[in-house]
């Protein structure tokens, strides 16, 4: 049977994969998940801890259960994976003296398989002790033996000796039994690789996937282990990290994707993944990338995906009975120019009331003649609807104070003669009745025009309009307060090793947070980020939920409910709608279901693009399937395994 992990590694290994880790994979990581998949590698039930602990006679029983219980719980499973295929990745960077061959390559992989046998021997017996050699070989023979290590080498059980040798070395110092001539006759020509290169490769992955955080390499012991190992290794690499000590969602997954492409022109190579950031082998004398290039990059990468949703209608903007409605941040992602030349297609994307346009509805407002409502009737449609709201968002967004804008409106619209400037401009309760008269006596005097032929004279007038303000001067300088907040934002939130420092003080933090709290703020506090950060109005172009329903973070000493939200969490939310397809304010209705993937420790680089692959997956996975599928087979947890998670049309 293939289960779901060993579906997604080998879906999503490189091509040009070695044969013997895809072996691997395809035959002993499926006993490996039936054997290891419920016992802790760390972590843990210190109810579970406890018992082993008194049945071994420890008098220490208590505490140690509790030290055990207090990590973060790592399945062995997870744990020999992602060790494996951490010590596997530093295969090519090998120096020549110390490559592998074939079967040093599968005694690596065995030898690892097997390097935490103990956490295995659960029971009323203890594992073998360091010295006890014969027991060790006839444990590893057993247990090699139900992880199916037949069919990955047919020749494993020639190499016991080797395989036990490399289990129960793994570790420097702890549980070692180090003279080969404890362990009888090896088949292995140069006894002397199992230390070097073998056993180094296995700490390397051993250390690194008990690693909680990129820093770890630099503040922990672990990073000074790992630096040993690959000194021993020959490897002319160092290990450097960035990290984001910050986490919001995808605006995180962003950054961390973005700094990951941006360091490979520095023949980074990411080894170690972890929700924080990552950890790379850099060249020894590569040079530090630069803060403000970093910063310049993750900004082009962010904006210009977002630009590109806008433009296609999909988000920054939101169309109520008030008409279309621009959210701040895409007033700062493109300069008035820009977004007037490229509205046409925006207003195409949100205006499709066709069944029920809102011009008869506007027309009714006003005090009309019965010949003016006959004429204008040919022309109270969709068509009406489009090109009142661009002209109508033209205006409020960028020509509010500009007279000038009327009359040419007019003008170019040929109509200065029917409609007068004072009758654009009749307006109640922020909804604009002039505009729709003047656009529907437009398109009745064009009665010809059909949706296509308006979508191209809409794109014309766009033209003709940014390019007239343009050469009048009329466009304001374009300012992005988002852009410089979000470099803020990196500069306090982002590390990459070798940077300098650049905390803020305490006292800075607090003044913040304090003026943000009182009355002397000039925008509500952000109701997600608690005022760290300036805020503004949320609009409903924007946050996903209901605006001004969650949140008891008012002012003090006021009775203010409004809601703020940051630029940060804007962008945030910006990047939610445009890849969870969510309509703005709307999200709640669709009763949607959510499932985090937040690691505790690393993952490696296969493992990380499995985790990609099943995400993009799930996301087509009917959840009352599995509820029924499960309790069809009395929720046995083996029953999920057979489930077909994946897309069967492949990746």
């Amino acid at each position: 049977m293939t289960t779901l992990l060993q579906t997604l590694l080998l879906r999503t290994l490189p091509p040009d994969t070695d044969p013997i880790l895809r072996a691997y994979i395809e035959t002993v990581l499926p006993a490996m998940e039936r054997e290891f998949g419920m016992i802790p590698a760390l972590g843990g039930s210190e109810e579970a801890h406890y018992y082993l602990q008194k049945q071994r006679g420890n008098k220490f029983a208590a505490e140690n259960a509790r030290r055990y219980a207090s990590r973060s719980d790592q399945s062995l499973l997870v744990h020999v994976l992602n060790a494996l295929l951490t010590g596997w990745n530093l295969l090519p960077f090998l120096s020549p003296a110390l490559a592998v061959s074939e079967d040093e390559k599968r005694l690596f992989c065995l030898g690892l398989t097997l390097h935490d046998y103990n956490k295995w021997c659960q029971g009323e017996e203890d594992s073998p002790h360091a010295s006890e050699v014969a027991d060790i070989l006839k444990l590893c023979n057993t247990l090699g033996a139900q992880l199916n290590f037949d069919a990955f080498w047919v020749d494993w059980r020639e190499y016991l000796t080797e395989i036990a040798y490399l289990a129960q070395n793994t570790q420097g110092k702890v549980g070692t039994n180090l003279p080969k001539t404890n362990w009888g006759s090896f088949k292995l020509p140069d006894t002397r690789r199992l230390d070097s290169p073998l056993r180094w490769l296995l700490a390397f992955g051993d250390v690194a996937v008990h690693l909680s955080d990129p820093a770890d390499i630099v503040t922990k012991t672990g990073g000074d282990r790992l630096r040993e190992h690959l000194r021993f290794l020959g490897i002319r690499r160092r290990l450097v990290y960035h990290r984001l000590r910050n986490c919001t969602g995808i605006l995180t997954n962003a950054i961390h994707n973005s700094v990951l492409r941006f360091v490979q022109e520095f023949d980074w190579h990411p080894i170690l993944f972890f929700a924080q950031g990552i950890v790379y082998l850099a060249p020894l004398d590569e040079e530090i990338p630069d803060r403000l290039s970093i910063q310049e990059f993750l900004w082009e990468r962010i904006s210009q995906f977002l630009a590109e949703e806008m433009l296609g209608g999909q988000v920054g903007f939101k169309r109520d009975g008030k008409g279309l409605k621009v959210a701040p941040q895409t007033l700062e992602l493109f300069s008035p120019a820009q977004l007037i030349r490229n509205l046409p297609g925006v207003i195409q994307s949100y205006v499709n009331n066709a069944k029920s346009p809102a011009t008869p509805k506007r027309l009714e407002k006003l005090e009309l003649s019965q010949t003016e409502r006959e004429f204008l009737a040919r022309g109270e449609d969709l068509r009406a609807d489009r090109l009142a709201e661009f002209i109508f968002l033209a205006q409020k967004e960028f020509f509010g104070n500009r007279p000038e804008f009327i009359p040419w409106m007019l003008e170019t619209l040929g109509i200065q003669s029917a409609i007068t400037p004072e009758q654009t401009q009749l307006q109640s309760g922020g909804v604009n009745w002039g505009w729709y008269h003047a656009a529907a006596y437009y398109v009745a005097s064009n009665a010809t025009l059909d949706l296509n032929g308006l979508s191209e004279k809409l794109q014309d007038f766009a033209e003709h309009l940014a390019t007239w303000a343009e050469e009048n001067g009329f466009f304001p300088e374009h300012l992005s307060p988002t852009r410089d907040i979000f470099s803020n934002y990196l500069a306090q939130y982002l590390e990459v090793q070798g940077w300098d420092e650049q905390e803020r003080s305490f006292q800075y933090e607090l003044a913040s947070y304090t003026v943000s709290k009182t009355k002397a703020a000039r925008q509500p506090i952000c109701s997600l980020s608690s005022g760290e950060f300036a805020s503004e109005d949320q609009m409903d172009s924007v946050v996903l939920f209901k605006p001004q329903q969650y949140s008891n973070k008012n002012a003090l000493g006021g009775r203010q409910i409004k809601r703020g939200i940051s630029k940060i969490w804007s962008l945030e939310m910006l990047l939610r709608q445009a890849l969870w397809s969510a309509p703005a304010g709307k999200l709640e209705e669709q009763q949607p279901v959510f499932l985090y993937i937040f690691p505790a420790y690393v993952y490696s680089p296969q493992v990380a693009s499995a985790i990609r692959l099943l995400v993009n997956d799930l996301k087509r996975v009917n959840l009352w399937e599995i509820r029924k599928h499960w309790l069809q087979n009395g929720m046995d947890v083996e029953a999920l395994r057979s489930l077909p998670w994946l897309n069967t049309s492949g990746d």
